[in-house]
Protein backbone atom coordinates (compact mmCIF):
# COMPACT_ATOMS: atom_id res chain seq x y z
CA UNK A 1 0.00 0.00 0.00
CA UNK A 2 1.14 3.55 -0.79
CA UNK A 3 1.67 6.58 1.74
CA UNK A 4 2.06 10.23 1.15
CA UNK A 5 2.90 11.41 -2.15
CA UNK A 6 4.17 7.40 -2.33
CA UNK A 7 2.75 6.93 -5.78
CA UNK A 8 4.34 7.94 -9.15
CA UNK A 9 1.42 10.12 -10.72
CA UNK A 10 -2.02 9.72 -9.02
CA UNK A 11 -3.23 12.63 -11.81
CA UNK A 12 -2.52 10.05 -14.66
CA UNK A 13 -3.52 6.77 -12.65
CA UNK A 14 -0.10 5.60 -12.35
CA UNK A 15 -0.44 4.35 -8.55
CA UNK A 16 3.02 2.46 -8.73
CA UNK A 17 5.07 3.08 -5.66
CA UNK A 18 8.37 5.39 -5.69
CA UNK A 19 11.19 4.20 -4.30
CA UNK A 20 11.70 5.42 -0.40
CA UNK A 21 8.15 6.47 -0.24
CA UNK A 22 6.50 5.54 2.98
CA UNK A 23 4.58 2.73 2.94
CA UNK A 24 1.42 0.90 5.11
CA UNK A 25 0.08 -2.34 5.80
CA UNK A 26 -2.97 -3.63 6.27
CA UNK A 27 -4.50 -5.76 8.81
CA UNK A 28 -8.40 -6.10 7.72
CA UNK A 29 -11.84 -3.87 6.79
CA UNK A 30 -14.09 -3.65 9.04
CA UNK A 31 -17.00 -6.21 8.99
CA UNK A 32 -19.92 -4.04 8.44
CA UNK A 33 -17.77 -1.99 5.59
CA UNK A 34 -15.65 -3.37 4.07
CA UNK A 35 -14.57 0.37 2.28
CA UNK A 36 -12.95 0.87 5.72
CA UNK A 37 -9.63 -0.46 5.82
CA UNK A 38 -7.48 -0.32 9.34
CA UNK A 39 -3.86 0.04 8.30
CA UNK A 40 -0.31 0.19 10.01
CA UNK A 41 2.74 2.45 9.24
CA UNK A 42 5.99 1.30 10.55
CA UNK A 43 7.86 4.36 10.64
CA UNK A 44 8.02 6.55 13.80
CA UNK A 45 5.89 9.15 11.97
CA UNK A 46 2.40 8.62 11.35
CA UNK A 47 0.07 10.38 9.22
CA UNK A 48 -2.73 9.87 6.80
CA UNK A 49 -1.85 8.65 3.37
CA UNK A 50 -2.25 11.91 1.52
CA UNK A 51 -3.88 9.36 -1.69
CA UNK A 52 -5.61 6.01 -2.10
CA UNK A 53 -5.63 3.58 -4.60
CA UNK A 54 -9.28 3.00 -4.25
CA UNK A 55 -11.84 6.05 -4.54
CA UNK A 56 -14.17 6.98 -1.63
CA UNK A 57 -11.77 5.12 1.00
CA UNK A 58 -11.26 5.30 4.58
CA UNK A 59 -8.66 4.71 6.57
CA UNK A 60 -8.03 3.63 9.98
CA UNK A 61 -4.14 4.73 10.76
CA UNK A 62 -3.18 2.65 13.39
CA UNK A 63 0.39 3.01 15.66
CA UNK A 64 1.36 0.67 18.43
CA UNK A 65 -2.15 -0.29 18.86
CA UNK A 66 -3.90 3.04 19.17
CA UNK A 67 -6.25 4.81 16.43
CA UNK A 68 -4.27 7.30 15.58
CA UNK A 69 -6.36 9.13 12.01
CA UNK A 70 -9.42 8.50 10.25
CA UNK A 71 -8.92 9.71 6.85
CA UNK A 72 -11.67 9.99 3.92
CA UNK A 73 -11.37 10.10 0.08
CA UNK A 74 -12.97 11.59 -2.57
CA UNK A 75 -13.46 10.13 -5.85
CA UNK A 76 -10.58 11.51 -7.09
CA UNK A 77 -8.31 9.52 -4.64
CA UNK A 78 -7.23 12.77 -2.70
CA UNK A 79 -7.79 12.69 1.14
CA UNK A 80 -11.43 14.63 1.60
CA UNK A 81 -11.78 14.68 5.55
CA UNK A 82 -8.99 13.67 8.57
CA UNK A 83 -9.53 12.87 11.73
CA UNK A 84 -7.36 13.08 14.46
CA UNK A 85 -7.59 11.57 17.44
CA UNK A 86 -4.79 11.89 19.65
CA UNK A 87 -3.92 15.48 19.93
CA UNK A 88 -5.99 18.74 20.32
CA UNK A 89 -6.42 21.56 17.82
CA UNK A 90 -7.30 24.78 19.21
CA UNK A 91 -8.63 22.78 21.85
CA UNK A 92 -10.68 20.38 20.44
CA UNK A 93 -10.00 16.46 20.34
CA UNK A 94 -10.42 14.88 18.58
CA UNK A 95 -10.70 17.18 15.67
CA UNK A 96 -10.99 16.87 11.76
CA UNK A 97 -9.82 18.56 9.01
CA UNK A 98 -11.00 19.52 5.31
CA UNK A 99 -9.24 18.81 2.33
CA UNK A 100 -5.54 19.19 4.12
CA UNK A 101 -6.46 22.28 5.94
CA UNK A 102 -4.00 21.95 8.77
CA UNK A 103 -4.07 25.67 9.25
CA UNK A 104 -2.89 26.43 12.98
CA UNK A 105 -5.23 29.48 12.51
CA UNK A 106 -8.68 27.46 12.19
CA UNK A 107 -10.78 26.58 14.76
CA UNK A 108 -11.01 23.31 16.00
CA UNK A 109 -13.78 21.32 14.42
CA UNK A 110 -15.51 18.16 16.55
CA UNK A 111 -15.99 14.82 14.12
CA UNK A 112 -19.64 14.70 13.35
CA UNK A 113 -21.94 11.69 15.18
CA UNK A 114 -21.43 9.51 12.04
CA UNK A 115 -17.61 9.67 12.50
CA UNK A 116 -17.44 9.31 16.09
CA UNK A 117 -19.78 6.25 15.88
CA UNK A 118 -17.24 4.78 13.13
CA UNK A 119 -14.09 5.46 15.15
CA UNK A 120 -15.97 3.49 18.18
CA UNK A 121 -17.05 0.72 15.66
CA UNK A 122 -12.96 0.49 14.36
CA UNK A 123 -11.78 0.73 17.93
CA UNK A 124 -14.17 -2.38 19.42
CA UNK A 125 -13.58 -4.52 15.99
CA UNK A 126 -9.75 -4.15 16.24
CA UNK A 127 -9.64 -4.19 20.33
CA UNK A 128 -7.46 -0.85 19.89
CA UNK A 129 -7.16 2.45 21.92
Amino acid sequence: MGSRGSFVDVDKGDFSFKVDGQHYKSVGALSSNPNVKVIIQDSSNVKAPEFSHSPNRIYAIVKDGILKHLAFYDINHAQDVAIDLRHSHRGVQPHRHVRMNHSKKEPGVPPTEDELKLIEQIKKEFHLK
